[in-house]
């Protein structure tokens, strides 16, 4: 008779570092759940979201010490795993990698229909949860009683390993967030209480602020081979705002800043004017130059696309509709190809908004911060101007003369005078 099998092995991972942080939404949150554009209202901060905000935070800070994206991209996957494949022999390749990550998240009131007046600043952020030819999505509200608690932990005996996961979570609950337009402050998310940023080591006063921005904001050499890739070493400006006492009041003050450059209309009296950049007029052009607009563009702006450089993809709207003015039109990238031009539909701006909590004694306030990063954009990049952003690329719709890069950094010279000359906004 054969004896009994012995049990199966344990499949729980070796546990020799953790780390636990709770935290709140500061911020409106917007999409973030398994389906786009919902809030999963069990768990408003996935265990997988908050996985992939720290892979992507190790990589802002780490990108410059690699000389290829191979070596950046194995690293990486050590570190914060990969899809699980076997090779020729038969050996397993990828998996979990050293982190795991689980959250328990309560969400103090269900997430309702965005509905804010035009003239909210916010909208600079979340204009996509207006609905856009769809109906409006729920987000959730900024509360300090919608909280989650996060908990790390690493199966690695390496302390480096661990320093730099810890380094990735203070990178995150200080300048990134959770769900979608992070990079326009929303889902903004902090320590719950002094006492449990103190724990974690997070900058909670003025000066360590600025301490914790020098020292990771620093500019530093970046290999070419990580063209496209973006990182911290790539920051020209940072700027710090007045600080306020809630974290959307902090958003809303950063947003009237970028939402008045990026707009650049005079306000004679009677209304605003036309838009000082040119992308408008360039649509026109394109359209008909011949053609009996509303308004007569200037045919010196044929062409011109500056405002690529600041994250695609971009919304031309007019405010008369045909045959006074051209219909809708989107901005997007294409890139050459081998088989003409390839249609890039996305681009992270690199211009990044964010409120950060401090304290002043046991009361916290939210300063806006703004970091500007070099354009990461391909030299070869043109971008793809037309009414049909889902259809296929038509080659009539690059703008082949116009190269992006080649225009960035003007562009956000002008962006960052903006934040200059703003009531209360100081350059770091």
């Amino acid at each position: 008779m054969r004896s009994v099998p012995p049990p199966p092995a344990d499949t729980l991972r070796k546990q020799t570092w953790s780390c636990e942080a709770r935290v709140v939404l500061i911020t409106r949150l917007f999409g973030g759940g398994a389906k786009a554009r919902e809030v999963d209202p069990i768990s408003w901060l996935r265990s997988s979201a908050a996985k992939s905000a720290l892979r992507s935070w190790w990589r802002a800070a780490h990108a410059h010490e690699f000389s290829s994206l191979d070596a950046l991209r194995n690293r990486e996957e050590e570190l914060f795993g990969a899809s699980g494949t076997f090779d020729s022999k038969g050996t397993r390749k990828g998996g979990p990698g050293a982190l795991e990550v689980t959250t328990q998240s309560h969400l103090a009131l269900p997430p309702t229909e965005y509905r804010e007046p035009l003239s909210d600043p916010l909208n600079y952020a979340l204009f996509p949860a207006q609905g856009m030819g769809q109906p409006a999505a729920r987000v959730a509200a900024a509360s300090d009683q919608t909280w989650s608690s996060i908990k790390l932990t690493s199966s690695s005996d390496d302390q480096t390993i661990h320093d730099l996961f810890l380094q990735s979570l203070h990178l995150w609950l200080t300048l990134g967030g959770t769900g979608s337009r992070t990079r326009r402050g929303a889902g903004a998310v902090a320590a719950a209480k002094l006492e449990e940023a103190k724990k974690l080591g997070l900058p909670i006063s003025l000066q360590e602020l600025g301490i914790f921005l020098r020292t990771h904001c620093k500019r530093q050499e970046v290999s070419n081979a990580l063209d496209g890739v973006f990182c911290l070493a790539r920051t020209r400006r940072i700027f710090l705002g007045p600080a306020q006492a809630s974290g959307e009041e902090a958003q809303r003050k950063l947003l009237s800043v970028l939402r008045g450059i990026r707009q650049d209309r005079p306000r004679p009296q009677g209304g605003w004017g036309r838009s000082r950049w040119p992308e408008a007029d360039a649509i026109r052009l394109k359209e008909g130059p011949a053609k009996s607009w509303v308004h007569p563009p200037n045919p010196e702006n044929a062409g011109r696309f500056p405002r690529a450089a600041l994250g695609l993809p971009i919304v031309i709207h007019f405010k008369d509709r045909p045959p006074t003015e051209p219909e809708e039109h989107q901005i997007l990238g294409a890139q050459p190809h081998e088989q003409g031009w390839r249609k890039i539909e996305r681009y992270s701006s690199p211009v990044l908004l964010r409120p950060v909590c401090i304290w002043e004694k046991d009361r916290a306030q939210y300063v806006p911060v703004a970091i500007f990063t070099d354009c990461t954009l391909p030299a070869d990049f043109r971008p793809l101007v037309t009414t049909k952003p889902k259809g296929e690329l038509a080659p009539s719709d690059v703008v082949r003369n116009y190269g992006i890069l080649n225009h960035a950094d003007e562009t956000l010279l002008r962006i960052e005078s903006a934040f200059e000359k703003a009531p209360g906004f100081h350059p770091l």
